[in-house]
């Protein structure tokens, strides 16, 4: 992979991809304090970004990752912090270095909230609550934002928990499956000609501590789905 050797990288995410230290002190951090030991989460080596990284020979420069963001605007949204915001899609450079790489990892609380995924009307087509014209939005965005990056876009996994095996993921939310949103990902990463990184469906579900969030060996399964497809 010595296409990206020496090339920076910066990350659009939630808090799969938080990490207390590496991730914007603005933004609220999931792995930290007791979640982070719970985890054994505690430097970017450990991440599935940090190692994905590594192992292209990168560097990281922004991580824009946010607990609890969404895409879309959710009406509870005080700050704009999802993802197809100004604020969002125009952070990932610093110093006067911009990007080589995005990797936009988000989607996991939009299929949460069973956020609406498409238009119904035409009238519905500029309505950022709803997953899709979300998603396209933010894609748009950092095109105009950032015209020489790549932009990486993930599908979302599915996990397991071995540690309370009581939880179980449930792949429907409202009426809504998972893989609905994936495919919007899919379609809009094509529509964008985005690289398209397929998590869902994808060999094992990862670990995680709370049916959801990866433990250190959940994030070595997304790493090994992710290299796998490079």
């Amino acid at each position: 992979m010595k296409k990206y050797e020496g090339k920076l990288f910066s990350i659009l995410g939630d808090s799969i991809s938080t990490l207390e230290w590496y991730s914007v002190p603005r933004d609220a951090v999931f792995y930290k304090g007791d979640k982070a030991s719970s985890a054994k989460i505690f430097e970017p080596c450990d991440t599935w970004w940090g190692q994905v990284i590594d192992y292209l020979g990168g560097k990281l420069l922004v991580n824009d990752s946010v607990s609890s963001s969404l895409v879309s605007k959710h009406k509870k949204c005080q700050a704009e912090t999802y993802g197809c915001s100004d604020e969002r899609t125009s952070f990932l450079d610093k110093g006067g270095d911009m990007p080589d790489v995005i990797f936009v990892f988000m989607g996991m609380n939009d299929w949460g909230w069973a956020t609406k995924l498409r238009p119904e009307c035409e009238a519905e087509n500029d309505n950022i609550s709803i997953f899709s014209v979300a998603y396209d939005l933010m894609l748009k965005k950092l095109r105009k934002n950032y015209p020489s990056a790549e932009i990486w876009c993930f599908t979302l996994p599915n996990s397991i928990c071995k540690s309370k095996p009581y939880l179980i993921f449930e792949p429907v939310r409202g009426g809504l499956h998972i893989n609905e949103y994936c495919q919007v990902i899919r379609d809009l990463a094509k529509e964008h000609s985005c690289r398209l990184i397929e998590l869902y469906g994808v060999g094992e579900p990862h670990d995680s501590i709370d049916g959801y969030h990866p433990n250190k060996e959940g994030m070595k399964t997304l790493v090994d789905k992710i290299i796998g497809q490079l």
